[in-house]
């Protein structure tokens, strides 16, 4: 009895303990990965297998590393320790450990320069990758820090960091780092570059990065980087360094290849606008540079023959200006831009996004994607801002109005460079471009991607081509759509594949009768999100006969447009954040026509929908079809029919117990009406049957009244004349003598007939009230009358009233289009004569005003 409750007692502590632990989430076979992230250990766990790979053990609350605390995990390659404590570490911590290739443990307070910290990395005889940035706080951050000794890892490749003010490298066996290829400083506090600062860094270094320098940096000179020779990749994000000093650091490498300089955020302490002269970039002009980067460092305009006067613009790939207040092709620097775009024959990529204003959250594209052929295919579908896989598996921790004035000219030829293949011209504003404006652009055969999105402009140009344009990718997202409601077809737009066309008014260009949806013929993946879209026409995508992905998230649909029916290949439809409320019968049918030839994806997370008696269909559906959904166990937010929240799931798990009763009250429902509406249709027929001369009598009465008030009525003109002062000539010598001699019928002239001392609407309204007919004489400058469309206006007024008999509109050398959908409410009532010659003109504006029409 003693040893049963004795077991009892242990099992009750091993519930106990059991539910209150958290333990790591073990995954894979080949390589074993253990996450022990976000469970608040306070120590390394003991219960680990030993043949893991790969051991993440960030955001906890670890805040001391024992010595040989890793010593077991022998296969161990990988290893995370971010976001923790971590205080202190034994100095033998990482014994063991000589198959560790990665090493992370940002974002902590380890303090580098302690003694424990010394020859901590002394085991990690094969490490590629350390990760030591973010362990210097500012606050208690000493002056002068002398960082461990990182010889023994002569494997390491990639090292980051943070900076101090004043760096002790002279003991840290920087010179054994033979394979060291990258360091990047992540937080710096340098105050001054000076020669001697990096003199102990391996030469074997080609690329540098400098982020987040808070501290202004005051004093810089010229040979700071000189101690890495073979310096190829240059990078400063965040640093508050003048920007000509930081032009100044490129003196060692003057005459020399470089891969990549990049400058964000380069500013000064009081980040005061930049004007590029020529003696600031008298170094970089002398590099042979494939990627440059200046962006958001306050430059709002630059000297000529400084900025693009590259001495081998040929060795430039890809040239980011974006998120700085300037503008290339205005005033002396037209020809300059024309020069270097004809020389930089290799130059693949261009960005002047985020101009001519200040942005937030300025975004750029992945340059390293670009290069790499291999995401191509993505590029063009997912944009430009796409991941490596390198970032993917290890991902870091980061993540005054002016215009610019176009030309003024009709005809423009723009000459691209030979090989540019992706244009970049986002968030860029300008007030002056004019209509009627063409481009016309040579080299535009190897231009794949154009990203043109918010690109403020009030009239989109007319843009040709010699050959003809083969763009894959299109962004338009924050351009107006009306700017296109009235075209036929645009030639960039021809061969598109994928369209994004987010937050374009489209709903507007939906009211006016208008489809932008036939200019692109060719897309494949289509986005029209954000667009307030209420409905669609059943056309709307006749013309996409290609159209395979189509996203219409985040509009205002009740239900999905019968116009994606249409679409023979679609396979991935995005209608999440709408207001649908059930998917229909038919749309479901043809959903599982469609998933059965492959595999077809409709995302629908965020709508409205009903859990009731009338949906019930559709919830059974979604849980027997083979379409693919979004959600996780297709489990979607609903509402009941008294008004409760549940999800889809739950409530097909206890179908029985919501649905079970729809059919008897269906057919109740249906029996009752039934039974209305037989005594509502006997009694309403006896009413009419008994009474049916009374009725007759009462409708012929009240007929014959209107009738006679009708003809009753007095008017004072027979007609209302309206016309522009390009045609009062031929109406005062030939039409008034004609209607008013000749027919005796009396006319209403706005500057002949009108009283004085009352005002200008009150005698329109007054006139137009008082006139039989109303004649409108039309011309081109109608229109810009002062008083035009309100007669217009008053015109309507008259004839909803049932009192204005007839309107004529006489086009006499005009577009009668000009006014006509001014008219759009009447113009069933409208009588046009198209006065091309006296004989005819006459005729029928005669018959026209002598014919009775009641």
């Amino acid at each position: 009895m003693k040893h049963l409750d004795k077991l009892k007692l242990y099992l009750l502590m091993l519930c106990i303990h059991t539910g209150s632990s958290k333990t790591c989430r073990i995954k894979g076979k080949t390589e074993i990965i253990a996450d022990c992230t976000r469970i608040g250990l306070q120590d390394i766990p003991k219960y680990l297998p030993l043949n893991i790979s790969e051991l993440d053990l960030s955001h906890n609350n670890i805040s001391f590393i024992r010595s040989n605390a890793f010593q077991r995990f022998v296969r161990l390659t990988v290893l995370k320790i971010d976001y923790n404590n971590l205080e202190n570490i034994g100095t033998e911590s990482f014994n063991g450990l000589s198959k560790l290739r990665w090493l992370s443990m940002k974002k902590n307070k380890l303090d580098i320069s302690s003694r424990d910290v010394k020859r901590v990395f002394k085991p990690l005889i094969h490490l590629n990758h350390l990760d030591i940035r973010y362990n210097m706080d500012k606050l208690v951050i000493k002056a002068t820090v002398e960082y461990p000794f990182f010889g023994d890892m002569s494997s390491l490749t990639t090292l980051y960091m943070d900076l101090a003010e004043i760096s002790v490298f002279n003991s840290s066996g920087f010179e054994l780092l033979i394979n060291l290829r990258t360091i990047r400083f992540e937080k710096c506090y340098l105050k001054q570059m000076l020669n001697e600062t990096l003199i102990y860094l391996p030469r074997n270094i080609i690329t540098i990065y400098f982020h987040r320098c808070y501290s202004f940096i005051s004093f810089v000179e010229p040979n700071f980087l000189r101690p890495l020779p073979v310096l190829r990749e240059l990078n400063m994000f965040e640093v508050h360094i003048r920007f000509e000093d930081a032009l100044k650091l490129l003196y060692p490498f003057a005459g020399k290849e470089m891969t990549s300089i990049s400058f964000i955020k380069v500013v000064g302490s009081s980040a005061k606008p930049v004007f590029i002269t020529r003696d600031m970039v008298k170094y970089l002009k002398e590099i042979c540079v494939q990627t440059l980067v200046l962006g958001e460092s306050e430059i709002v305009g630059y000297e000529e023959n400084s900025l693009l006067a590259f001495k081998y613009p040929q060795c430039l790939e890809y040239v980011v200006f974006s998120g700085n207040r300037f503008s290339l092709g205005i005033e002396n620097h037209e020809m300059e831009l024309i020069v270097v775009a004809m020389k930089a024959t290799n130059l693949k990529y261009f960005d002047l996004s985020y101009n001519a204003i200040n942005f937030n959250d300025v975004t750029y594209c992945n340059i390293e994607a670009l290069r790499n052929d291999s995401y191509r295919n993505e590029i063009y579908s997912n944009g430009c801002e796409v991941k490596s896989k390198l970032a993917e598996k290890y991902r870091s921790s980061n993540s005054n109005l002016r215009y610019s004035r176009m030309t003024e000219e009709l005809n423009i030829t723009v000459s691209m460079p030979a090989n540019l293949t992706f244009f970049r011209l986002s968030h860029y504003m300008t007030s002056y471009m004019e209509y009627g404006l063409n481009f016309f652009v040579k080299n535009s055969a190897t231009l794949r991607y154009l990203d043109l999105s918010y690109w403020k402009v009030s009239y989109f140009p007319d843009i040709y081509s010699v050959t003809p344009f083969n763009i894959k990718y299109l962004d338009l997202t924050g351009v107006s759509s009306m700017l296109f409601i009235h075209k036929s077809s645009v030639p960039i737009f021809q061969n598109i594949k994928t369209a994004i066309m987010k937050d374009t008014m489209i709903d507007e260009t939906i009211r006016r009768n208008g489809n932008v949806f036939k200019l692109f013929p060719t897309v494949e993946k289509f986005d029209i999100s954000y667009n307030n879209v209420l409905y669609l026409d059943d056309d709307s995508f006749s013309f996409n006969t290609r159209l395979k992905n189509l996203n219409m998230a985040n509009n205002l649909l009740s239900a999905i447009p019968k116009a994606v029916m249409s679409l023979e290949h679609l396979h991935k439809l995005d209608i999440r954040y709408n207001r649908i409320q059930t998917i229909g019968q038919t749309f479901r049918t043809w959903l599982d026509s469609k998933s059965k030839s492959r595999k077809f994806l409709l995302l629908i997370k965020g709508n409205s929908f009903k859990c009731t008696c009338d949906t019930a269909a559709f919830i059974q559906w979604l849980f027997k079809t083979n379409v693919g959904f979004d959600q996780n166990k297709k489990r979607y937010n609903c509402t009941l029919t008294n008004g409760t929240e549940t999800n889809t799931l739950l409530v097909y798990t206890r179908f029985h117990d919501h649905f079970g009763n729809c059919d008897s009250k269906t057919w109740l429902r249906l029996g009752i009406g039934l039974i209305v509406s037989f005594f509502g249709l006997t009694i309403f027929i006896g009413v009419i049957f008994n009474f049916r001369w009374k009725i007759t009598y009462w409708v012929y009465r009240n007929f014959r009244k209107a009738v006679e008030k009708r003809l009753e009525r007095k008017f004072r003109y027979d007609i209302y004349l309206t016309y522009a002062d390009d045609r009062i000539q031929w109406v005062r010598e030939v039409l008034l003598p004609r209607i008013e001699n000749s027919w005796n019928m009396t006319v209403c002239l706005e500057d002949r007939d009108f009283p004085l001392g009352i005002s200008q609407a009150d005698a329109i309204a007054n006139a137009v009230a008082g006139s039989r007919h109303a004649i409108f004489i039309i011309s081109d400058i109608y229109n810009k009358k002062t008083w035009s469309q309100y007669e217009i206006e008053r015109v309507e007024y008259e004839k909803c009233s049932n009192y204005l008999q007839k309107i004529v509109v006489i086009v006499k050398d005009a577009n009668v289009s000009s006014i006509l959908h001014e008219l759009d409410n009447i113009l069933q009532h409208l009588i046009i004569i198209d006065w091309r010659n006296d004989e005819t003109g006459w005729d029928k504006l005669r018959m026209a005003l002598f014919t009775e029409a009641f």
